[in-house]
């Protein structure tokens, strides 16, 4: 199996998720409140912040590929975890053994993606080979939303994570197959090495404007979809749609998302880099405050998903511009710092927006999520690099 067609399908493996259409209500149901579940997901964004300049470190200097591993098993331990849970304190355990996981990978596979077309340019473009990958990641949420709903109905909302783990498993054995990547390694690296190393980037990342604008820009957009995403599920459950269509209303949606995000490099390529990273982070703008105002319906539930298709097309391109900006040698690194300042942004949004929700409404956060996203567009608007 050729290595582009591994990034194919690990985008597939690992977005088997059939818990997203269902998962805050599964931890409603544990009798877990909003502001509780957003600090399950903040608590567990400080720990991937201490944690993830140093495994992105750790990729630079002992191997992309090794790091990817050790991400995948991670994953799949979490939902074997996450299915045995009933309680906030194992919730909050299951999610911080998925962050140590993740961390591995968050960065790293994509430095790895980008490094390896650099040394095999008979391959697609970076844009390109990302988008596809956000094609096979949005079909396989698609139809993991489409069935997961029915197996929690049928089964029960654990083993809806226990079911999820499997595919998660293989994606840990394909990992094991990657090709290896010409890398700049030392064996005799020691801690003040690997401090100096994350020193140098994060220097790199101060000192190279147009970097450090793409990477707030970034964050920002980052943690506002990580919010708005928290309320989905209570949005339907509003609007009076029964949970079993919970997954095919998910289904669709992320089939949408999956052709949009598939030909995203050739928006790219019609429109330009930095155009349509300012252009998609505006279009976001319009769907946040019509919701914020209270409007419930299913048309809502469009606008919802709207919002995540043009995160979709916006993503791969934003995380191209930003490598564009990266060496080789500090792009895992540069990527996990990247990844801490996403990890920063949900840190203050998250928790805030639990707190809003509880106190006023979900709308009421909404409507402060499309604010902060049009500060967002305009504060930290890219421009081409003179």
């Amino acid at each position: 199996m050729k290595q582009v067609t591994k990034f194919y399908l690990t985008s597939f493996l690992k977005n088997q998720t059939y818990f997203t259409p269902i998962l805050i209500l599964f931890l409603q149901l544990h009798h877990l409140n909003y502001q509780e579940i957003f600090w399950i997901f903040t608590i567990g964004s400080i720990f991937s912040i201490i944690i993830e300049i140093p495994t992105g470190i750790f990729a630079d200097l002992y191997g992309k590929r090794k790091s990817i591993i050790i991400s995948k098993f991670g994953v799949f331990i979490s939902y074997i975890l996450f299915g045995f849970s009933n309680n906030f304190f194992m919730f909050l355990f299951s999610q911080i053994v998925f962050e140590f996981g993740n961390s591995f990978r968050t960065g790293t596979e994509t430095a790895y993606t980008y490094d390896y077309l650099q040394q095999n340019p008979k391959n697609p473009n970076y844009t390109e080979v990302k988008g596809k990958q956000k094609f096979w990641a949005r079909v396989s949420e698609s139809l993991a939303a489409l069935i997961g709903g029915f197996l929690a109905k049928i089964l029960g909302y654990n083993w809806v994570f226990l079911i999820a783990a499997f595919p998660a498993f293989i994606n840990f054995i394909i990992a094991i197959t990657w090709e290896k990547i010409k890398e700049t390694k030392n064996k005799k690296n020691n801690a003040k090495k690997l401090i100096l190393h994350g020193k140098d980037a994060f220097c790199k990342l101060c000192k190279n404007s147009s970097l450090f604008k793409i990477t707030m820009n970034i964050m920002l957009y980052a943690a506002i979809i990580a919010a708005l995403q928290k309320f989905i599920q209570p949005y339907m459950a509003n609007a009076n749609i029964q949970i079993e269509y919970f997954g095919i209303i998910y289904s669709i949606a992320l089939g949408i998302a999956a052709v949009v995000v598939r030909y995203s490099h050739i928006i790219e390529k019609k429109i330009g880099t930095i155009q349509t990273i300012n252009i998609m982070s505006f279009l976001g703008i319009i769907p946040l405050l019509i919701l914020g105002f209270g409007y419930t319906s299913i048309i809502g539930v469009i606008l919802f998903f709207l919002v995540i298709i043009i995160e979709n097309i916006r993503s791969p391109i934003a995380n191209n511009e930003f490598h564009n900006l990266v060496e080789s040698k500090q792009r895992a690194t540069l990527g996990s710092i990247l990844e801490l300042f996403k990890s920063f942004g949900k840190i203050i949004i998250l928790p805030i927006m639990g707190y809003i929700s509880d106190v006023f409404s979900i709308y009421t956060a909404i409507l402060i999520l499309g604010i902060l996203l049009m500060i967002n567009s305009v504060f930290f608007y890219i421009k081409k690099e003179v």
